[in-house]
């Protein structure tokens, strides 16, 4: 293997996040089975990370490892989705009394940014786009943050949360990017005035609103 080849070798983490991502977006639909050789030969590399990605994702309960049978990526189960979303909800509310900094003129110009760019959404739904900017926003919201055990059940409820908004998304899409723009707004008039408690619970109302569209498709 040549020294570029070697430099553009991933590793575990990136594998994981690649697979999540993809988890997220239903490229892997629920119940499709994740192949550990295939994946190995699409990143150049042993089973080994591809194995140590998949144990992260398990204890992520976004994929099932049934010992000798393979890793089947976790359907959506109902109950399991609307206790996800509580929890969400109820997390949302401890923002600014766990421990968080200020937010700065650069966290300000995050937000702007990707209120700006979701303009284009509104003429033109695309998936990915939706994705990528509803992540930003997640972990810009996040970094506000400073307890790591709360930010670590917070990233993992929002990413198993994903999936279904995002199956979602391709049907309302229109109520989809305007939500996202409102919440943007919010959420830029809170940032701006440096209250992050306030952040907390405009969270804690698009989460619900959110939910809200989900299960009405549920019970349809």
């Amino acid at each position: 293997m040549s020294v570029e080849e070697e430099s553009k070798k991933v590793g575990a983490i990136e594998i994981h996040d690649l697979l999540r991502d993809r988890i997220c977006l239903l490229e892997y639909a629920p119940g499709a089975m994740l192949r550990e050789n295939d994946i190995a030969v699409e990143f150049h590399v042993s089973r080994t990370p591809v194995r140590e990605a998949f144990q992260r994702l398990s204890i992520e309960g976004l994929v099932e490892v049934r010992n000798g049978i393979g890793t089947f990526v976790t359907p959506f189960d109902p109950v399991q989705l609307r206790e996800v979303f509580d929890l969400r909800i109820e997390m949302a509310q401890l923002f600014g009394r766990i421990g968080a900094r200020d937010a700065t003129i650069a966290d300000v110009a995050v937000l702007e940014t990707l209120l700006n760019r979701s303009d284009n959404l509104a003429e033109k739904f695309d998936v990915g786009e939706h994705w990528q900017i509803n992540h930003i926003l997640h972990f810009a919201i996040s970094d506000l943050l400073l307890n790591k055990v709360f930010l670590d059940v917070w990233h993992n409820l929002y990413f198993r949360a994903a999936r279904a908004w995002y199956e979602m998304s391709r049907d309302i899409w229109p109520d989809a990017v305007r939500l996202l723009q409102l919440e943007m707004t919010d959420l830029l008039t809170a940032m701006r005035e440096n209250d992050i408690e306030a952040i907390g619970y405009i969270k804690r109302n698009y989460i619900k609103f959110s939910w809200k569209r989900i299960s009405s498709k549920q019970q349809a």
